[in-house]
């Protein structure tokens, strides 16, 4: 197997840690046109034997674990090809099974670095599949973020338009994705903002209407450092339902109330 690696598999189980695992894989799979292979394991807890009793209770965590993973690739991998697969049973086994299967090039995942007792009863699936792997692994580890700022909390790698496309394909991609707005990007560059006003606005000519014509250029944004609670209140004294997060010139994520929601409850 040699670069570029263009079969990523990720395992996630949901923590920071494997998020940004995901991140680091679907950037991978943005500068190589590659596609990346998302799994979560549910753990096998109990012995086998007892199996028959409680299928219906993995059966329904293995189900929940699709949903989120849905969701999971709709916020983080846009713009890239992936498949979304769940399993159960022992986590570093049926990593190498899934790596086997989906011919991986590459197996992109997280390590929580357990040390101590921990580490001596749990083990470590990283460190085990490390071991056995037949292909390169990349391990990350998320260093503690700060919850009271943007960058936790923004939709990673969002859905853009272009000043030259259609309206109507715009709107599209915004009722599939359930956005309020989308960044408008020319060139890199974040160029003005799409909204469902304006596509209300525009509404019976969305057909033949550039976003450009329907667009604002008026752009507020803010970056990965902004306080969440300072883009809570952009967001209502504007009105709007998101904002670009920029990190230099660079378009890196968007805020918008669902995520400004998800952090309030958290919190809470």
């Amino acid at each position: 197997m040699t670069f570029p690696y263009r079969r990523i598999l990720c395992p996630i189980d949901f923590d920071d840690n494997s998020l940004a695992a995901l991140e680091v894989a679907a950037k991978m799979a943005r500068q190589q046109d590659g596609s990346v292979y998302v799994l979560h394991v549910v753990p096998l807890i109990l012995a086998p034997t007892a199996m028959p009793i409680y299928v219906d209770l993995y059966k329904g965590q293995e189900e929940a674990a699709q949903a989120k993973l849905v969701e999971l690739a709709r916020k983080h991998l846009t713009g890239v090809k992936y498949e979304i697969h769940t399993s159960v049973g022992d986590p570093a086994a049926a990593i190498l099974k899934s790596q086997h299967a989906a011919a991986a090039d590459v197996i992109v995942m997280s390590t929580h670095a357990r040390r101590g007792f921990s580490r001596f009863f749990l083990g470590s699936v990283a460190e085990m599949v490390l071991r056995e792997s037949p292909c390169p692994v990349l391990t990350v580890r998320r260093t503690q973020p700060d919850r009271n700022q943007v960058g936790t909390w923004m939709t990673t790698n969002p859905a853009t338009a272009a000043p030259d496309e259609k309206l109507s394909s715009v709107h599209a991609i915004m009722v599939e994705g359930k956005f309020r707005s989308m960044p408008v990007v020319k060139d890199g560059q974040v160029v003005g903002v799409i909204t469902d006003r304006d596509l209300r606005r525009h509404e019976g000519f969305t057909e033949h209407t550039d976003v450009r014509q329907a667009m604002s250029d008026q752009i507020i944004t803010v970056t990965p450092r902004t306080p969440i609670s300072e883009a809570a209140r952009l967001l209502r004294d504007l009105k709007i339902g998101g904002l670009p997060v920029l990190q230099g010139n660079e378009l890196v994520g968007v805020i918008t109330t669902t995520d400004i929601l998800g952090a309030l409850t958290e919190q809470e």
